[in-house]
């Protein structure tokens, strides 16, 4: 895999094909990638083409605990807890208790360590439900926030790949 062009990271994966344009590229080893810590999205040579790509984003297993509401609760609204199963740079997976409808939006805040405060996610929409599980997107979150997140994700992601 190249590396991207944007931050030179290594951690690239292959995205699904958007537009006439890219699906004529396949044809000579030319595919979309996107990197997963500055979610930077290029075309590059790939030669072992994988024609089912998933998701964009690799999510990497850990046990947070989280914290969310719905964004239009009121502020005394208590918190709801879960526990982060799975994490990435857009999104992560969320276990809990109470049922959540999909396409709600939530606030939610997780910490990564007990040394650092809890990493701040101001809008998330809620993507997939299944049973206890559902599955999260990351709609707004601050530059600062982002940042501590994509400091803490190359951690994760290089730790992951050692592993594997």
């Amino acid at each position: 895999m190249p590396n991207c062009p944007q931050c030179g990271m290594w951690l690239v994966k292959q995205a699904p094909r958007k537009g006439v344009l890219e699906l004529f590229l396949r044809f000579v080893a030319i595919s979309p990638l996107r990197c997963q810590l500055c979610t930077h999205r290029f075309m590059g040579v790939l030669w072992r083409v994988n024609h089912k790509p998933g998701r964009e984003y690799e999510r990497v297993p850990v046990q947070y605990p989280v914290y969310f509401r719905p964004t239009f609760a009121r502020d005394d609204t208590r918190p709801i807890p879960g526990t982060i199963s799975a994490l990435s740079i857009r999104g992560c997976t969320i276990t809990t208790r109470v049922s959540v409808p999909k396409g709600e939006c939530l606030c939610l805040q997780f910490a990564v360590s007990d040394q650092e405060q809890p990493i701040q996610i101001d809008a998330a929409r809620v993507r997939t439900v299944k049973g206890t599980k559902m599955g999260v997107a990351f709609a707004s979150i601050r530059p600062e926030e982002e940042d501590r997140l994509r400091q803490h994700m190359m951690t994760l992601l290089h730790h992951h790949l050692d592993e594997s």
